[in-house]
């Protein structure tokens, strides 16, 4: 199922409590900080790469990284 952005809204990546990319998640606009987002929890805004071969994507802090699982 896609997820519909609504105007105003951005696509974030939702991980797991281990860092492995579990799909799409949304963010909104904080209404208290102009320029700033509510970005759900485990949620980071760098899209994963494309991953194929039997690996999964993987956020090690400030990247994605492919690993085999």
């Amino acid at each position: 199922m896609a997820i519909e952005l609504r105007e105003g809204q951005r696509l974030v990546y939702q991980t797991d409590a281990n860092g492995f990319y579990v799909g799409e998640a949304i963010a909104d606009p904080d209404p208290q900080n102009i320029g700033s987002w509510l970005i759900p929890a485990g949620c980071v805004e760098v899209k994963p790469p494309l991953f194929t071969g039997g690996k999964v994507a993987k956020w090690v802090g400030y990247k994605w990284k492919l690993i085999n699982p």
